[in-house]
């Protein structure tokens, strides 16, 4: 625990080092952002310093940013004030909805504009791994628990092929970014991995402009459909303060070149508004009546 709270709060010193700590009036606003990571803390913040530090410009607010490793973390924090907004999982948005201010609630959207992304699982095209089925006494690597399509719905796809990880899979961990987990596969470390789904076409332009030739990877399977990541603020949050920034977010256009840099960075293409309601999917999954 005393590593997994240092890593998050030398996050949040990165961030005031790089950016600073007062806003231009000399007053301090202590606005903190939580990102719900899908990969490590240093990857985490480089891609979502960028809008971070857009957010600070275009309010004038002091902002900071913390990446809290587990749901413990998050609720600990969120709960004593520590966290005045997050951008998180759908999956952990419901688990933590009454905290939030449910009228003010924006979602994140794909990079083709989409509101809903999927898992899928992959395995190396020389394998013998063709589908599911498969998979039984093979190692699988899916995404961090706080991930909705790669732990959540990825896990749901498992039973409904009549697989149940902890007892039919010879082992079963859970990785970090797409890009780890799909090295893992490549290296045959794992027989196979779930990653997003944007991640393939991705990692193939990446390959191309790096010159870099990895053996080709197979689909086998893919989840159903789950939201976008949603960003909330924390009830008692000061009103003028979640217009300021929702308001900065939503003006974010990635036909936009400046702010093209700012959502590509982040893996996202742009923000919407939604509602409470719009999550009422991820928590039927949950509840496993889906």
């Amino acid at each position: 625990m005393v590593i997994k709270t240092l890593s998050k709060w030398v996050v949040a010193v990165l961030f005031f080092v790089l950016v600073g700590t007062t806003c231009a009036d000399g007053a301090e606003k202590n606005i903190t952002i939580a990102i719900s990571p899908c990969t490590d803390v240093v990857m985490s913040f480089k891609k979502f310093n960028p809008l971070v530090t857009y957010l600070k410009e275009q309010t004038g607010l002091d902002i900071s940013m913390v990446v809290p490793m587990d749901s413990e973390d998050f609720e600990r924090d969120i709960k004593s004030g520590a966290i005045d907004f997050a951008l998180q999982d759908p999956n952990v948005y419901v688990m933590f909805a009454s905290l939030y201010d449910k009228d003010t609630l924006i979602r994140a959207l794909t990079s083709e504009g989409g509101t809903s992304q999927s898992g899928v699982v992959i395995a190396r095209e020389d394998s013998n791994i063709n589908q599911l089925g498969d998979l039984t006494g093979k190692t699988v690597m899916f995404g961090p628990k706080l991930s909705a399509a790669r732990w959540v719905a990825a896990k749901l796809l498992f039973e409904q092929n009549g697989i149940n990880i902890d007892k039919d899979l010879k082992a079963y961990s859970n990785g970090r970014c797409c890009e780890d987990i799909a090295f893992n596969v490549h290296l045959k470390a794992v027989d196979a991995g779930v990653v997003c789904d944007h991640f393939l076409e991705d990692h193939s332009k990446k390959q191309k402009e790096l010159g870099v030739e990895i053996k080709p990877i197979r689909v086998i399977a893919r989840t159903g459909p789950v939201s976008t990541k949603v960003f909330a603020a924390r009830l008692g949050t000061s009103k003028s303060t979640i217009a300021q920034i929702n308001e900065a977010l939503l003006r974010l256009d990635k036909n936009k070149p400046a702010h093209a840099k700012i959502l590509s960075s982040a893996e996202l293409g742009g923000f919407q508004r939604s509602r409470d309601e719009d999550y009422d999917n991820i928590r039927m999954l949950i509840e496993g009546k889906r």
